[in-house]
């Protein structure tokens, strides 16, 4: 007897096996092998050795007025977000597992599950729904498996207009979300860590929304930028300076912070973006220029020009009434935490974004860093500062005194002692 509990559900890699799987559709689906150009991933469902069926995932349909008043979507972000979804063009369960309870079911669930990673392995791009057609004239096909494995039917489809004139007739439309975010995110004006694949997502929903960096004021980003001098040799300087910077910035507002993912970043972008930036628009940095000209550039000076800039694009006066102090160690500096860089944030709560960053030791070493930046930071006047529990020492909280503010820690009230 058949345990479903053991099934597996693999993308297929061996060309055999696709040969395989191809002809198992040919000769068990009503419809046949759907030969198709593009993106496509095939998955066999076996029990020990034995084949149990084969699953093809397409890409989705260009329109579909179900999904689109699901998801919200407009014209637009249809156009650019239609990558994120998918349609399982076709599912066979051999005839010899008919029978079988929960069997179809549990094969769509598993396949399901994987759908996303194994797109984003294979393509670059995550994947946050996916789609089909359920045919009631065939077989009389109701789609019960499919809403075992939580897909939901949306109403019969219009009918297909083929290129000959000749209209197919409707089908029941499914739909899956691949994740409780995946409509909010498929809609949002703002890219979402569901749709970049470079950041996880955070069950706060306010800190799952990635800047689109590509359209942000260049003029305004370089002309801030321009205060930094450039460190390179005059001689052997490939890429201008204030293009490829600014290109670096943002692709980490964008949420790539590794020198791959910059750079791939980078070379994502089509040229005409690249070209805005000031960088032509067939010359693409590597990794090793990427890390070559950030690690050469002073990140203090970076670090304060990218602050009074970010501080401007909020407008801080209007909004920043919450600054925590967190000490930070980058731990790429060292192969242990005592070679580690470290620094101390003041982090703007309501912003997200650090907007004073200060070299400093880790121990004693931070807590007087703490005692130096209140009493500098001129942007901590009058403000609620939140601090660990190491910064709550005698001189610490002078400092805080003397600039009249609320104070308060992460576990307790700051009280002189």
């Amino acid at each position: 007897m058949l345990d479903i509990s053991k099934v597996k559900v693999e993308p297929i890699t061996d060309y055999f096996e696709r040969e395989f799987a191809g002809d198992l559709v040919s000769r068990h689906h009503p419809l046949g092998e759907k030969r198709l150009k593009g993106r496509r991933l095939v998955y066999s469902a076996k029990y020990k050795d034995d084949w149990l069926g084969v699953l093809f995932f397409d890409q989705s349909v260009n329109r579909n007025k179900h999904r689109e008043s699901k998801i919200g979507w407009n014209d637009i972000q249809r156009k650019e977000r239609l990558k994120h979804v998918v349609n399982n063009s076709r599912f066979v369960v051999l005839s010899g597992c008919a029978g079988i309870k929960n069997l179809a079911s549990k094969i769509l669930s598993l396949a399901t599950n994987r759908l996303s990673s194994d797109w984003e392995e294979r393509y670059g791009i995550p994947l946050l729904a996916v789609e089909t057609y359920v045919d009631p004239a065939q077989n009389n096909n109701r789609g019960s498996c499919y809403e075992a494995a939580g897909w939901k039917n949306l109403g019969y489809s219009s009918g297909f207009e083929m290129v000959n004139g000749e209209r197919t007739h409707s089908k029941w439309y499914y739909l899956k979300a691949l994740h409780k975010d995946s409509y909010a995110a498929l809609r949002a004006d703002v890219p979402h860590a569901l749709t970049t694949g470079v950041k996880s997502v955070s069950g706060k929903s306010n800190n799952n929304y990635v800047l689109d960096a590509a359209k942000l004021d260049l003029k305004g980003l370089q002309s801030a930028l321009s205060k930094i001098p450039d460190p390179r040799k005059k001689h052997g300087q490939r890429y201008k300076f204030l293009p490829l910077l600014s290109l670096c910035v943002a692709a980490v507002l964008s949420g790539y912070t590794q020198y791959r993912q910059i750079a791939d970043w980078i070379s994502k972008l089509p040229p005409e973006t690249r070209v805005k930036f000031g960088l032509g628009g067939d010359r693409v940095p590597t990794e090793s220029t990427v890390a070559k000209f950030i690690s050469k550039i002073d990140p203090e000076k970076l670090q304060a020009v990218l602050t009074d800039w970010l501080l401007k694009t909020y407008k801080k006066e209007l909004k920043m009434e919450v600054l925590a102090l967190d000490g930070k160690a980058i731990t790429a500096t060292g192969s242990s935490a005592g070679k580690q860089v470290k620094h101390l944030n003041v982090f703007a709560s309501e912003l997200g974004i650090v907007i004073n960053q200060v070299p400093t030791k880790g121990g004693s070493g931070e807590n007087k860093t703490a005692q130096k930046v209140v009493k500098n930071d001129a942007n901590l006047s009058n403000k609620i500062i939140l601090a660990d529990a190491i910064h709550t020492e005698k001189e610490f909280i002078k400092e805080v005194q003397k600039k009249t503010l609320r104070t308060s820690s992460l576990s307790k009230v700051i009280r002189q002692s």
